[in-house]
């Protein structure tokens, strides 16, 4: 009975913030720990009632072979599990989906997921169209007297591969390494019809499988090497641009075989030369010119900084604040600015001097601030610079009219903006990109 008495706790507590928000309620919402609901209109329902259910409502999974024709499995349900249902996905979306999540998705599928009400020892799962060397998970979703889908239970599988023709190999070499690039040689033996390969900051490859998979459909890492991979044949040597100094890659590649079964997929860890050194990592700021500048086809005022690391520096952070919100929160900005982003992401570390501008009101007090990490890693003291906007911007611009004060700051590369979507190059993993609209850089 505790569990029945906290269920009518939580109902009584809800009902007074309910009764502020609407003093004659016409509705009634079931709430689920995800956020989601199921509503109901008030004058249809009869009455409100609860069960007790003993126990867990499972159909326990215990797999015994699989093969590229059937699963053999068995299937043993709880005492409260009066049926259930099963259901086949690759495994890196059922790794996406809490008990709550899988529930709604097997669900959803209707008639696509038959509903079973005996236990099985030897049962063949056919039928069901599966890729090779692919891990998928098998689920149930148990099913309780009162009809009520309540629990899950997973296996995880891995379907056999299909033999490959002779024995595709490629051999990978590091030819050359500078501060912002490498390059790799590829040399495959006489039974690869072709191969590919792709690079990655180390570590941020099997991120971004588990993240994107889902959307774009891989069921595999290699289908992901694959699809965002340089295709090659033959002996080549692909050099990778534009990479981060002082730091670690990795270089997957898969060999294909004349029947277009992929091999193992291999990896090659390849580094960038190192910048800067083992000391303390500073960063100065210098406050340039107040002017108009075009901003998407409107002439606004533009303060101009110049961020210049010093020899210690591997790579360097900026923003521009208000002074009314980062006195709010100094702290706060400066653990934002010290960090490092949940995947490779696009202007997020700068490397060389730059000088580039920030649209800011006139008469506006601002805190540009910078840090930067020396080769070890170790970020270095965040520098603060207070500034004042000028009366009004340099120059005389007809075009530019009379415009009231936003009290915003937008830069024309800005590490707290993401646009929300990621670039691929082939042969590069992709990176989240920052809003970079009309950008306009000096490098010094």
């Amino acid at each position: 009975m505790k569990k029945f008495t906290i269920m009518l706790a939580s109902l009584a507590l809800a009902m007074p913030a309910f009764s502020q928000e609407a003093q004659n309620p016409n509705r009634l919402l079931l709430n689920d720990i995800n956020g989601a609901y199921k509503g109901y209109v008030i004058d249809y329902v009869k009455n409100v009632t609860f069960a007790y259910v003993e126990g867990d409502v499972l159909a326990k999974l215990n797999v015994k072979e699989v093969t590229d024709e059937y699963i053999m499995l068995a299937v043993t349900k709880t005492p409260s599990c009066m049926s259930y249902k099963i259901d086949i996905l690759p495994t890196v979306i059922a790794k996406q989906y809490d008990d709550l999540t899988m529930i709604k998705y097997v669900e959803g599928q209707g008639s696509k997921v038959a509903t079973y009400w005996e236990d099985f020892t030897d049962a063949k799962l056919t039928g069901v169209e599966l890729n090779s060397d692919t891990d998928y998970t098998i689920v149930t979703v148990g099913i309780d007297g009162y009809g009520i889908a309540a629990g899950v239970d997973r296996a995880e599988i891995h379907t056999p591969a299909v033999p490959l023709v002779g024995d595709p190999q490629v051999t990978a070499e590091v030819v050359d390494r500078t501060l912002t690039s490498f390059s790799i040689k590829f040399t495959p033996n006489a039974d690869v019809l072709n191969y590919y390969c792709v690079a990655g900051e180390k570590g941020s490859l099997q991120s971004q499988y588990e993240m994107f998979a889902p959307m774009m459909g891989f069921t595999s890492f290699t289908q992901m090497v694959m699809s965002w991979g340089f295709e090659c044949a033959g002996a080549e040597t692909k050099e990778w641009t534009g990479m981060a100094p002082n730091t670690e890659y990795e270089v997957f590649y898969v060999a294909i075989d004349e029947n277009q079964t992929p091999a193992e997929c291999k990896c090659l860890e390849v580094s960038t030369i190192s910048l800067g050194g083992e000391g303390e990592a500073l960063v100065e700021i210098t406050p340039g010119d107040y002017t108009y500048t075009d901003w998407g086809g409107e002439m606004k005022p533009s303060q101009f900084f110049t961020f210049t690391p010093n020899d210690q520096a591997s790579c360097y952070r900026f923003s521009v604040i208000t002074a009314q919100n980062y006195d709010a929160d100094p702290e706060g900005y400066k653990s934002d600015l010290c960090s490092d982003p949940f995947m490779p992401t696009a202007y997020w570390f700068f490397y060389e001097p730059m000088t580039t501008d920030f649209q800011i009101d006139p008469l506006t007090e601002v805190v540009a601030i910078a840090a930067a990490k020396n080769s070890l890693g170790e970020w270095g003291a965040v520098n603060e610079l207070r500034y004042t906007t000028p009366e009004e911007p340099e120059g005389d611009y007809l075009e530019a009219p009379a415009r009231k004060a936003t009290g915003e700051i937008s830069g024309r590369l800005n590490p707290a903006k993401a646009n929300g979507a990621f670039s691929h190059t082939p042969g590069y993993a992709p990176v989240m990109p920052k809003n970079t609209k009309n950008a306009k850089i000096q490098l010094r």
